[in-house]
């Protein structure tokens, strides 16, 4: 019998990383629970969006919602290059994930629902789906770490891994920057709809 039929299939590291997102969520909400509906209606974070646009403070609009999902992506970059950094690599698309399930509660039990889903939801998922196609790069840099300790592996090609390593990081940034103006705009043409 082929060697190849007997070997388990490897789970797939892009269901591995939704599954772990959906579970962060999953857990956002279920400890939200516990937490009061002021506190939650502040982290959920739309209402806030929605009055920086009505003042037309752009800027901190932007860097308001740039910063946080950018920290997330640098702390993904610089886990590809750990050998080891493979559950981290997990664990950081769940942390998103449970960011996310505590804010769509937050935002529920806020005042106007649609317009504050209007605002949230587009970003929330465009930047979370970056951010796990960012963390799917880190992983498989990090196993090529890791086979590279563990093995006599050929470590010519490693520079040019590494070097696309970094453009598609450099990519992701900019989508990310891209998506967050996307962002801003958005949330004064739904103040203006309102």
């Amino acid at each position: 019998m082929n060697e190849t039929l007997r070997r388990p299939r490897a789970m797939n590291i892009d269901v591995a990383l939704a599954v772990f997102c959906a579970a962060g969520v999953t857990a956002g909400v279920i400890i939200s629970v516990r937490l009061d509906s002021a506190t939650l209606i502040s982290l959920g974070g739309a209402e806030a969006k929605l009055a920086l646009a009505a003042e037309g403070r752009w800027l901190r609009l932007f860097f308001g919602s740039f910063t946080g999902i950018f920290l997330m992506l640098a702390s993904s970059f610089l886990f590809g290059f750990c050998a080891v950094a493979q559950p981290f690599e997990l664990l950081l698309v769940m942390f998103r994930g449970l960011g996310l399930g505590i804010c769509v509660r937050g935002i529920y039990l806020g005042e106007d629902v649609w317009r504050s889903l209007a605002v949230f939801l587009p970003f929330a998922v465009l930047s979370t789906g970056v951010l796990i196609l960012a963390s799917r790069d880190s992983f498989y840099l990090s196993m090529r770490y890791l086979s590279l300790s563990s093995t006599n592996e050929n470590r010519l090609g490693l520079r040019s891994a590494v070097n696309d390593y970094a453009v598609k990081f450099l990519i992701y940034t900019v989508l990310l920057a891209l998506l967050t103006f996307a962002d801003s705009f958005l949330a004064r043409a739904v103040l203006g709809a309102a």
